[in-house]
């Protein structure tokens, strides 16, 4: 499990500076990270895809097992699966701030 710790609104910045593509990158590196939570061995293509193109799936189904992942480890998250449909839908950036979010919690501090 090795999760890198993004400054959220640096990230949004980018986002909208490079006119989404660094968004697709920050979605695909957050994909590949929540799921490493739930297994190491899965590269979370799928995931990753469905995050890009049809976030309020993709972002459903990388919650899930991430919230999973932390349930088997025993590390303590709330699952928002339901959240992640409503504001993939409505507000597809805030699913990006809140995996993120809680991915900076777990992630390894910078040496």
């Amino acid at each position: 499990m090795n999760i890198k710790e993004r400054n959220i609104v640096t990230s949004v910045i980018l986002s909208l500076v490079t006119c989404g593509i660094y968004g697709f990158y920050w979605a695909y590196c957050m994909a590949k990270e929540a799921v490493s939570v739930n297994d190491e061995n899965d590269g979370a293509i799928l995931e990753a895809i469905l995050c890009m193109f049809l976030p309020f799936v993709g972002f459903f189904l990388t919650e899930k097992k991430f919230a999973q992942g932390c349930a088997d480890k025993g590390i303590e998250h709330k699952d928002n699966t339901i959240l992640y449909i409503i504001l993939g839908i409505v507000f597809p950036i805030a699913n990006y701030c809140l995996l993120q979010n809680d991915l900076n919690k777990l992630a390894t501090p910078a040496e």
